[in-house]
């Protein structure tokens, strides 16, 4: 935010966000479902992982992983209702939009799809 961005705020009696505050930044509510998903990064040197999802929403979804190689801005393919050995899978492309420390060395992501799965 630049100077004259904190003055106009400030002079129009607007809020802004406090170093540390969450703003809510959902667009859609979500449903707690857990789901099997196949998360494959765009770049080919990193491996695919299998994961539970912890919620879902028509254009987003969060789950947790012991995989540290996850950062805000990762692209990714996610496959949704994964199911080993079956032929038919849909991927879309989405977007790392949070990474969670989480406790036992977990990390809880928040990916962006770019079209519903």
């Amino acid at each position: 935010m630049s100077a004259c961005d904190f003055c106009t705020q400030l002079a129009y009696g607007m809020s802004f966000p406090m170093p540390g505050e969450n703003k809510e930044q959902r667009s859609s509510q979500r449903t707690v479902l857990q789901q099997v998903i196949r998360i494959r990064p765009f770049n080919p040197e990193l491996p695919p992982e299998y994961c539970t999802t912890v919620n879902l929403s028509p254009d987003g979804l969060y789950f947790t992983t012991t995989a540290a190689h996850y950062a805000i801005g990762t692209n990714v393919y996610v496959t949704g209702d994964f199911q080993p050995g079956s032929p038919i899978h849909r991927a879309v492309a989405g977007a790392v939009v949070r990474v969670d420390k989480l406790e036992d060395n977990r990390f809880g992501i928040a990916i962006q799809l770019l079209t519903g799965i």
